[in-house]
């Protein structure tokens, strides 16, 4: 999905050339510096000589729908901006998004050679990375490789994802914060007389979905899987969780709490398991991984929500969509940090990586190379910063290269507007974030260094539960207390006492 925050003016950027030493730039292999000096250029960022650079693949992994089958012909495309400037080519491994935790947690663990990465709040989470020692330390080089993305990215984010004053990750620059709702099929709707506009909460959709489920074999009512966390959009506050998904900040914002002890928490679970007794919920929704064709032939499907977001998955999945928010927007440390990638430490050369990564805050050809493809085999120019799917592609269906994963990386405001998206989209986003309604805790990390045995065991007690429970598999009256007896047994109220404990420090110094 397309996303972004306000329009981006002018940047004046930097490219390097002969003075200012980059060291490690050069492979250890050569024993050579490469000199540089800063130079204004309203088109590239970090542009070093690149004779003084040894020749460096990096690999980036990208959570996504899987492999696109012009991957190669893309990052050939790519590798003709990246070699003259950095001698750098760009080797992506977009891995699904049901495999990537486990597929990223190996490749570290075995030492593999994994030079940029997404992260968030939710995969690969950053807090319990950095605690592992497992992200390079970005702060100090910032200024000098990246100029770009940080100051964009002072806009917030930076301090949203900072961890005791230092910066391990890049956010992608977007919008600043989410509905939270239901994304529906406009045919359906509209074939049935169903009013989604009435629709509040999770519950208010029970009638929509026994007539999908009684007049539509071929339609999935309700996709609810393995990721769905429907306690939490039907609860706005529980929205607000911590890096530990079990805890979550009291509505008061005086502290935090274990989620599963708020009522609104079981509630939500016993209207899951109702629905999927019904037949609404896939049968294989603890473990299923869902596609954009099971979105195509679904009725109704939990998600973030930003203005024209129904134009933005429609595209993506072919199919026209229609939206409906439960609440007003909410701006939460989540949402600034839910998007971002990182350097790992098994990284060969992070500084030719960051110099490349900020490309992609200011080099509107290569961010919309890695998001939209080739001009004329993936997509057509229609105007400024317009474009449609190319002739031959149906509409994108048969297209080799359509990753939809723009939301993921860089800046969000450089990529072209695809069909249906309004002109004036980012003046929306704009209103959107003036609107939204700012959570106490923003900015505050929890720093999990000193539990990292007790925050790995609650994920896996986690893993085991929540698939299950927040999908409607099973009945929460017998599990929640199974879950809730392993959280203790994990280690969970000494990970809540810490957080709060640092919570009050945070608080106590003036949120910083």
């Amino acid at each position: 999905m397309l996303k972004g925050k306000k329009q981006v003016q002018a940047l004046s950027v930097a490219m390097l050339s002969l003075s200012i030493v980059l060291a490690g730039c050069s492979s250890s292999s050569s024993g050579k510096q490469a000199s540089v000096t800063t130079t204004p250029n309203p088109n590239s960022s970090v542009k070093p000589a690149q004779s003084e650079l040894a020749p460096y693949q990096i690999d980036w992994y990208i959570i996504g729908t899987g492999p696109q089958a012009d991957n190669e012909l893309v990052e050939a495309e790519i590798n003709k901006i990246t070699q003259p400037l950095i001698n750098a080519t760009v080797k992506m491994h977009v891995i699904p998004f049901g495999d990537y935790d486990n597929k990223m947690t190996a490749s570290l663990a075995t030492g593999e050679k994994v030079d940029l990465m997404f992260t968030s709040n939710g995969n690969m989470n950053y807090n319990t990375m950095v605690g592992k020692g497992a992200f390079v330390d970005l702060t100090d080089k910032l200024d000098k490789l990246a100029p770009d993305a940080k100051k964009l990215l002072s806009e917030g984010f930076l301090q949203a994802s900072a961890i005791k004053g230092r910066n391990y990750t890049l956010a992608a620059y977007k919008e600043k914060g989410s509905w939270l709702g239901i994304i529906a099929s406009k045919n359906l709707m509209e074939k049935y007389k169903i009013n989604i506009s009435q629709m509040k909460s999770i519950e208010d959709m029970e009638p929509a979905l026994k007539i999908i489920k009684e007049n539509e074999p071929g339609i999935t009512p309700f996709l609810a899987t393995m990721i769905t966390r429907a306690p939490n959009f039907n609860n706005r506050d529980f929205w607000n969780v911590s890096p530990i998904q079990s805890l979550m900040l009291k509505k008061d914002g005086s502290g935090y709490t274990l989620e599963l002890d708020e009522p609104g928490y079981m509630s939500t679970l016993k209207t899951m398991n109702k629905y999927y007794k019904a037949g609404y919920i896939p049968a294989d929704a603890p473990v299923k991984k869902v596609t954009n064709d099971d979105k195509a032939k679904s009725g109704f499907i939990l998600s973030q929500l930003k203005p024209y977001v129904d134009v933005q998955v429609g595209n993506a999945i072919g199919i026209p969509m229609v939206y409906q928010n439960f609440g007003k927007p909410i701006t939460t440390t989540n949402d600034l940090v839910g998007s971002m990638m990182a350097i790992p430490t098994n990284s060969k050369n992070p500084d030719r990586v960051l110099m490349f990564y900020n490309m992609m805050y200011a080099n509107e050809k290569l961010i919309n190379l890695v998001g939209r493809g080739i001009e004329g085999k993936h997509y057509i120019t229609k105007g400024e910063k317009r474009i449609d799917y190319a002739p031959d592609t149906d509409n994108g269906k048969k297209s080799g290269y359509k990753p939809n994963t723009t939301w993921a990386y860089g800046n969000q405001f450089q990529t072209y507007l695809m069909p249906g998206e309004p002109d004036d989209i980012w003046a929306q986003f704009k209103k959107f974030n003036d609107e939204s309604e700012i959570v106490p805790d923003l900015g505050f990390n929890f720093d999990s260094s000193a539990l990292t045995a007790e925050v790995a065991a609650i994920k896996n007690v986690e893993s085991e539960f929540r698939p299950i429970l927040e999908t409607g598999s099973v009945d929460p009256e017998a599990y929640v207390p199974k879950f809730k007896e392993k959280l203790k047994a994990a280690g969970i109220d000494k990970v809540l006492q810490e957080m709060n404990k640092q919570y009050d420090s945070w608080k106590a110094s003036g949120k910083k």
